[in-house]
């Protein structure tokens, strides 16, 4: 043993080319391609062109939230939302506030009427009416 690796290309003096033979090149006109996809009803591979829905104004708002809230919504919904936002002119966190705000409300008239024996709708009027003596509704 000599103690070293044996020189697998120590008896040859070049090393053999290696080349691939070229492919005699036959041009296709685009319009055979196309009108053999059409007969044989090939799909395009083109991206189908996407639909113009219009798009929003950006919402950048200070508000001071820094907490993320996502749920999956239908696209009416979506668009109630967002209707709702613009018509009262505060951002989605605001209007989301509001409504949890009016649900407590409605549910405390709920449980008012309860204890009272009354329906709702009565308990409401009242509460209009002594608004209304007030002067604090609208």
């Amino acid at each position: 043993m000599s103690g070293g690796r044996v020189n697998p290309f120590v008896d040859i003096d070049e090393p053999p080319v290696f080349s691939t033979k070229p492919k005699p090149e036959k041009p296709v006109e685009k319009s055979n391609i196309a009108q053999l996809a059409e007969e044989h009803n090939f799909v395009s591979r083109q991206a189908p062109k996407p639909s113009k829905e219009p798009r929003r104004k950006a919402r950048t708002h200070r508000t001071g939230r820094n907490t993320q809230f996502n749920a999956k919504v239908t696209a009416e919904t979506n668009q109630r939302l967002y209707k709702a936002a613009d018509d009262r002119r505060v951002v989605l966190g605001e209007l989301l506030k509001q409504g949890v705000d009016a649900l407590d409300a409605v549910e405390a008239l709920e449980k008012l009427a309860q204890r009272r024996g009354v329906s709702l709708d009565q308990i409401v009027k009242q509460a209009v009416n002594a608004l209304d003596r007030t002067g604090e509704s609208r």
